[in-house]
């Protein structure tokens, strides 16, 4: 893969094609994934040999620098194989895209003799931290670290206290992974392989240039800035979320794709008139309406990745309007990906339930990612809704 692609159409068909390409490898690993609760070696090895966790790094430091549309093709194509891996190379990818945030000497640290550098993002939770002599010490747990244990880096949430106790500000810091304790807490049902358990510090010293405050990390300033790649002038939350739901969505195409493969193998109990699904009427009407569901659910997702990439090659701002669409987008998508995951369990049968079947991986992996706080529905819908009235924010940023 070379950096100087021109046509992004062309860049996305052969990002996808890779995917595809390393699919098999990720597919072979599943089951040890759901066994272990942790991607695979092998697994992890095909992410770094694909370069598809360097979407959302800066090509200076030997990233790919990929719009949000081309991420969500390739979150989708990887879901078809495993949706563990799909999450935590969206996780990893996004990370990387917040980490552009901080001071060159820290980027410098993270990437510099690392390319391919893999890093976390852990919002849930949060720390504490006090000003010392040239930067912070650190404190706090920080559960659902996506990808943790494969990673090179976290980046996590604080609150800076001062000398009296009071809070201050709130903070994002640059940690190494290998300063962490992991917490074994990460048990699902699923989503199981994406290794998502606690991180923990005590008092741990991180140096000022890897410290930036809350404001500046969840800021959008760059959005104007010529001087920057369009991938860095992209709103990087709204866009974590667009990739979250990209991998929801892959996972309910992979649903669908394997309902209508077996579907000609299969009759419909208990009736002995139709031996092979699509023979019935009921069946096939069902099938479509489904696919439907799944396909209002892409539009969404579209909509949403083309306004920011729009937007970002464009060297504008998004409108607060547009970004509280995006929520709403976001959360109908998965939504209705789950709705559709029903009706694809039902039209297969109660064989969707055996362990060996693909379809109840899907059915929990897809449901379990759904329930990310980014992609709540109901938050989405009262942002959205909220727009028209010009409604206070209800989260902290978009």
């Amino acid at each position: 893969m070379t950096n100087d692609r021109t046509d992004p159409s062309e860049q996305r068909a052969e990002l996808v094609a890779t995917a595809h390409k390393f699919g098999p490898v990720l597919a072979d690993g599943v089951a040890e994934g759901e066994r272990e609760r942790r991607l695979p070696d092998a697994t992890v090895r095909a992410i770094d040999d694909s370069r598809l966790s360097r979407l959302w790094t800066a090509r200076a430091y030997g990233g790919i620098e990929t719009g949000v549309r081309t991420l969500s093709e390739v979150a989708k194509a990887l879901s078809h194989y495993c949706p563990s891996t799909s999450w935590v190379v969206n996780n990893i990818n996004g990370s990387n895209l917040l980490a552009a945030k901080f001071p060159g000497a820290a980027q410098d640290e993270v990437f510099g003799e690392n390319p391919g550098a893999k890093l976390a993002s852990v919002f849930a939770g949060s720390g504490s931290a006090v000003r010392t002599g040239g930067g912070y010490l650190l404190s706090g747990a920080w559960p659902y670290a996506t990808g943790v244990l494969h990673d090179d880096w976290a980046i996590l949430v604080a609150r800076e206290t001062g000398p009296d106790g009071e809070p201050v500000r709130g903070l994002s810091a640059l940690v190494p992974v290998s300063e962490l304790t992991i917490e074994d807490t990460w048990h699902t049902v699923g989503m199981r392989a994406t290794g998502s358990h606690t991180v923990v510090l005590r008092d741990a010293f991180v140096p000022g240039h890897r410290v930036i405050s809350g404001e500046v990390q969840r800021g959008r300033e760059n959005a104007t800035d010529t001087t920057l790649p369009p991938l860095f002038r992209t709103a990087a939350i709204a866009a974590m979320a667009v990739i979250c739901a990209s991998v929801v969505l892959g996972v309910g195409q992979a649903a669908r794709d394997l309902v209508v493969d077996k579907a000609p193998g299969r009759g419909i109990a208990p009736s002995h008139r139709f031996r092979s699904q699509p023979e019935s009427a009921a069946f096939v009407s069902a099938l479509g309406r489904t696919a439907l569901t799944i396909d209002a659910a892409e539009l969404h997702v579209d909509r949403a990745a083309g306004v920011l990439d729009a937007a970002a090659e464009a060297a504008c701002e998004v409108p607060e309007s547009e970004l509280r669409r995006i929520r709403g987008d976001v959360g109908q998508a998965v939504n209705l990906v789950t709705v559709a995951l029903d009706e694809l369990m039902w039209a297969h049968g109660a064989a969707a339930f055996a362990e060996s079947n693909p379809l109840q991986q899907y059915w929990r992996d897809a449901n379990t990612a759904a329930r990310h706080a980014m992609l709540n529905p109901r938050i989405g819908q009262e942002l959205y809704g909220g727009a028209f009235f010009g409604l206070d924010l209800i989260v902290p940023s978009l």
